[in-house]
């Protein structure tokens, strides 16, 4: 009887200086490369202001969205659509606003240099590295509203070509 307990002691003093670590986590990566557009774009249609947005990504949604007016009177939609918006230069893209169909439309080509894109950062329990390049597009587009056809002014728009890696973070 003495033995076991002393062997027990023993076994319990010998664990005590053993340290346990929990199993190291297994860090997964990924890496997508995406291709797109991104046009933003800002008008006025019947005295009111307008946000309009064409985003086009490969990878993920292509994403069409539409504002108009502000405070009270403000209408808007966004909607998720199989194919792009540009094709052979053309611009297109459609959806209800306010119970209308708006269409945005005209012309978009790359031009200029590739501006190089390098970003790094943490989001979401990963850490992400993005790599490659942009392009600005020409543009010259339009909206379509309740029977009235505005110029759009279209700051942002551009082409990207990304190689985005997301690495768990421990």
């Amino acid at each position: 009887m003495r033995t076991t307990q002393l062997a027990l002691g023993a076994l319990a003093v010998a664990t005590l200086g053993t340290s346990f670590a929990p199993a190291a986590h297994a860090q997964t990566t990924t890496t997508t490369h995406e291709r797109g557009n991104v046009i933003e774009c800002t008008g006025t249609i019947k005295g009111k202001p307008v946000y309009a947005s064409l985003y086009e990504n490969n990878v993920y949604a292509n994403v069409i969205q539409v504002v108009i007016g502000d405070g009270d009177d403000q209408v808007g939609n966004s909607r998720e659509v199989a194919d792009g918006f540009i094709e052979d230069k053309q611009v297109h893209g459609a959806l209800r606003v306010g119970g209308k169909r708006a269409v945005i439309e005209g012309h978009a080509a790359r031009y200029g240099k590739r501006i190089a894109v390098h970003d790094e950062f943490d989001d979401a329990g990963q850490h992400v590295v993005v790599d490659g390049f942009h392009r600005k597009l020409s543009k010259d587009l339009t909206l379509t509203w309740r029977h009235r056809t505005v110029p759009l002014a279209c700051g942002t728009a551009f082409f990207y070509d990304l190689t985005t890696t997301k690495t768990d973070i421990e």
